[in-house]
């Protein structure tokens, strides 16, 4: 069987297993008095999707501290359907939600920080898919007024054919796996491109160097991904500190390759063969890295919330949607520059360029703004899709331009410049035009 014959059978393999693996959902509440005096009588815990066919669901609780309730402590389980939960989140009075609920029941808290016994349901859905969400209420119970109690929670639900993946997850194998494919077919093409590429001109320009770095990182943090869904698949849950390093390679390689681009509309490789002035901006791209990788790390920290169905909701995509929507401003800027100071042949490439790097840096707005327009369980792999297609295709594109030694690129810019003592990449400046 060819290598790629073998890729293919492992990937099948592995995604079969992943649609049939349990990932059990566990969280913590708190009820009682905070800080303020103010009592904390109802939670949120967590959602689900639930598909086509009759699911199912169990629930448990123990007490998480100080962990001397007696025997028979009980909460009031409450669970509402995504047509129901808008009205519920606008109920100001906590106690009044359970009037919207699709069902409640009371929950059993295990004595002394045991398990208490699991209530079991069962959902049957015949039209479409729906989200359901959890809560759990305190109201009824007044020994709660005598100090703050939490309680940890645990979900496990399945869907009809056993699967633990609420449907806005349950595409994460097929995407996850399409992704490494993709990846792993363009890093064997440039790898053949690059090697031909050296061979002819004798050198890999720190352009090209820097589109591989991009490439092995995301390459890298794919596989992190991939190995957080075999975490699941083997052992039930996945782990947190992995997925947020895949996060922090995702977005580090994305802050490279914008810079690679702001720093080409600045002049680099067309204007100018070395960085020189230039260098003044790495300082930012650091700055713009830093940023991303701790709002990936305090989005990683907050834990799952209501309205959040990807991992560009809430504040963290607004802040990546300003960074973005700056950088491509500062991209726009720096380009018009570098033409009104060049040639026609110069000129004539940045148009190009321009328009192609600009439709890389709306993809993620695009995305952004039509993911309201998208049902909740079908957000997660939209976004996905999204912006791996905008990250491959500038991948492909950038590889082209740099590697294609018949292009207008290549032939206005340092890249088909001599490396040797005496050829045109000796100097700090050039302009090839007509």
């Amino acid at each position: 069987m060819s290598g790629a014959g073998t890729m293919l059978l492992a990937l099948s393999l592995l995604t079969r297993s992943w649609l049939s693996v349990a990932k059990v959902q566990v969280a913590t509440v708190t009820f009682g008095s905070d800080a303020a005096g103010r009592q904390m009588r109802w939670q949120y815990v967590s959602k689900f999707g639930f598909g086509l066919g009759n699911s199912r669901y169990s629930i448990r609780m123990r007490e998480k501290s100080p962990r001397w309730l007696p025997n028979g402590t009980k909460l009031r389980f409450e669970a509402y359907l995504d047509e129901e939960w808008p009205a519920a989140e606008m109920e100001t009075d906590e106690c009044q939600r359970g009037r919207i609920a699709r069902y409640h029941q009371a929950l059993s808290v295990g004595a002394f920080g045991e398990w208490g016994t699991p209530l079991r349901r069962s959902i049957a859905h015949k039209v479409r898919s729906h989200m359901w969400y959890f809560g759990l209420s305190a109201c009824d119970f007044a020994f709660l007024q005598n100090g703050t109690y939490s309680f940890e929670v645990e979900i496990d639900a399945r869907q009809e054919d056993g699967s633990h993946f609420g449907v806005e997850h349950r595409l994460s194998p097929y995407t996850s796996a399409v992704t490494l494919l993709v990846n792993s077919a363009f890093l064997a093409c440039f790898y053949y491109m690059s090697r031909q590429f050296r061979d002819k001109v004798g050198y890999l320009h720190p352009a090209i160097w820097t589109l591989a770095t991009v490439v092995a990182v995301q390459y890298a943090a794919q596989l992190l991904h991939i190995g957080n869904l075999a975490l699941i698949a083997s052992g039930g849950a996945g782990s947190p500190l992995l997925e947020a390093f895949a996060e922090i390679l995702f977005a580090s390689s994305h802050t490279v390759q914008t810079s690679l681009l702001i720093m080409i509309a600045m002049g680099y490789t067309l204007t100018r063969s070395e960085l020189g002035a230039l260098e003044r901006f790495l300082p930012v791209c650091c700055l713009v890295a830093l940023v991303h990788v701790a709002l990936v790390v305090l989005d990683k920290l907050q834990g799952e919330a209501s309205h959040r169905f990807t991992d560009h909701d809430g504040m963290k995509g607004w802040i990546f949607l300003a960074l973005r929507v700056a950088l491509f401003a500062w991209f726009l800027t720096a380009a018009r520059a570098t033409s009104a100071a060049s040639g026609l042949k110069v000129q004539a490439v940045m148009g190009r360029f321009q328009l192609a790097a600009s439709m890389y840096f709306l993809a993620y707005p695009a995305v952004f703004f039509l993911m309201p327009l998208v049902a909740p369980y079908f957000r997660r792999p939209a976004m996905e899709l999204g912006l791996m297609a905008a990250q491959v295709c500038a991948n492909v594109w950038l590889a082209a331009i740099f590697l294609d030694r018949r292009g207008a690129y290549y032939e206005a810019s340092c890249l088909s410049a001599s490396p040797l003592p005496g050829g045109r990449w000796d100097s700090p400046r050039f302009f090839k035009d007509d």
